[in-house]
């Protein structure tokens, strides 16, 4: 059922802390409709704007940290953002109250008066740039990252999982903690290949309903979680599908969990691979 998407809904959306149905409510109006997306975006900057000015709780400032602060762009944006605030508050309180001047620092004060007229809007113009660098920066990365996510649910859908392409390719995967020292599976993308499928050996005695799998490349903060993943019993693995498009040259590690009937986490394995150029 549809749930009224009120501003504080949005807040809560942006800080992770609603449930799966309206977190996908939320991101389908993001994705479909222009308005719903400013509205995010207005809710945002309102947010940003609280965690600078210190008005977050401490659980808030936890959640925002860990959603808004994950990359080194990221934190640099908040960073820089927060300095100009700062700065600008500075030359705000020092012209609201000027030193005594004597007569002749009087006379080059209001000769230097209308230069510093300026250095407000000056200040504004600054704040605006940056504001709206982060703003820009952010959307992007927001929208290309919940459309990867959707193409990652896309493909592993039960009824896609069953269809074949001759434009994929396999890599089966042990966990590191029985993997040999020192061996890496190693993948070179050939050009018309569209799909890569990863064969995650489960070496745990107990199955679960569901997995999720967790793909990150080391050395950025950014991953993908891909949900309501389901073993192939008869062969022990669990099988998971990326687009090739998005693998980069590096390392990645994957993490697949077993997820129980009430949503609890199992064990975890992890596993590893590097695309090569």
């Amino acid at each position: 059922m549809n749930k009224e998407i009120t501003d504080a809904l949005l807040r809560e959306f942006l800080l992770g802390n609603v449930d799966d149905v309206i977190r996908d409510q939320i991101e389908s109006l993001f994705l479909t409709d222009a308005q719903a997306r400013k509205r995010v975006f207005t809710a945002e900057q309102d947010l940003i704007e609280d965690y600078l000015e210190d008005n977050l709780t401490t659980a808030d400032k936890q959640r925002f940290l860990s959603r808004f602060a994950q990359t080194a762009a990221q934190r640099r944006d908040l960073r820089i953002t927060k300095s100009i605030k700062e700065w600008a508050r500075r030359e705000a309180w020092e012209h609201s109250f000027p030193a005594k001047h004597s007569v002749w620092a009087g006379l080059s004060s209001q000769l230097r008066l209308k230069p510093l007229l300026f250095l407000p809007i000056t200040v504004v113009v600054i704040i605006a740039v940056v504001l709206t660098v982060v703003w820009l920066r952010r959307e992007q990365a927001l929208s290309r990252h919940m459309e990867v996510e959707r193409e990652l649910a896309r493909l592993n859908a039960p009824t896609t999982q069953r269809d074949q392409t001759a434009q994929m390719a396999s890599l089966i995967l042990s966990p590191l903690t029985v993997r040999s020292t020192g061996q890496q599976i190693e993948f070179k993308p050939p050009s018309d290949i569209r799909i890569l499928e990863l064969r995650l050996a489960w070496i745990q005695k107990e199955y679960y309903p569901t997995y999720q799998v967790q793909v990150r490349r080391v050395g950025v903060d950014e991953s993908f979680t891909i949900q309501n993943l389901h073993a192939d019993v008869d062969v022990r693995v669990v099988r998971v599908r990326l687009p090739a498009n998005i693998l980069s040259r590096g390392q990645y590690r994957v993490q697949l969990t077993g997820v129980g009937p009430d949503g609890s986490l199992g064990p975890t394995e992890e596993y590893t691979f590097v695309v090569a150029a």
